[in-house]
């Protein structure tokens, strides 16, 4: 009878590790920093895997849209183990100007749990787009380095 409570208790021990895991993972699938999404179901794929999913709504004509793209890159290599950090070209995907309610490029979306957290419009620097991130990455109870790379 001991050794079927001690399976027991194995068991239990790994099923409360992987419950650990999964509550301490933010994003359970690799995504390139920066990844340019193909298809709208690609980013509702990314959206239900990981806690925080950072979008980046651009065209290729909008000089602000320009500016901002190495801004998005270097914040997006320093917290790419932690959330998914996804560009949408809407020239490519008109549609999904509706679908978000976009009126204006570039358009950030912070999703947090796969619904809109916080919302950016506009050119902004580095150490407020971090600003955003890191929120986002807190609500979402993400572990988050308290020392800022910009």
């Amino acid at each position: 009878m001991s050794g079927v409570d001690e399976e027991l208790r194995e068991i239990l021990r790994a099923k409360l590790a992987s419950m650990i895991r999964e509550a301490t993972t933010c994003c359970r699938t690799e995504v390139p920093p920066g990844y340019d999404v193909l298809e709208g179901s690609e980013l509702r794929e990314i959206l239900k895997s990981c806690k925080v999913v950072v979008a980046f709504f651009y065209t290729t004509t909008c000089p602000y849209c320009k500016a901002f793209t190495p801004i998005f890159l270097e914040v997006a290599e320093a917290y790419s183990d932690k959330t998914a950090f996804v560009r949408v070209n809407l020239e490519r995907h008109p549609y999904m100007s509706d679908a978000f309610a976009i009126l204006g490029t570039p358009t950030v979306i912070v999703f947090v749990r796969g619904k809109e957290a916080q919302r950016v419009v506009g050119l902004i620097d580095a150490s407020r787009f971090e600003a955003v991130v890191v929120d986002a990455l807190r609500r979402a109870g993400c572990p988050v380095d308290s020392a800022g790379a910009f």
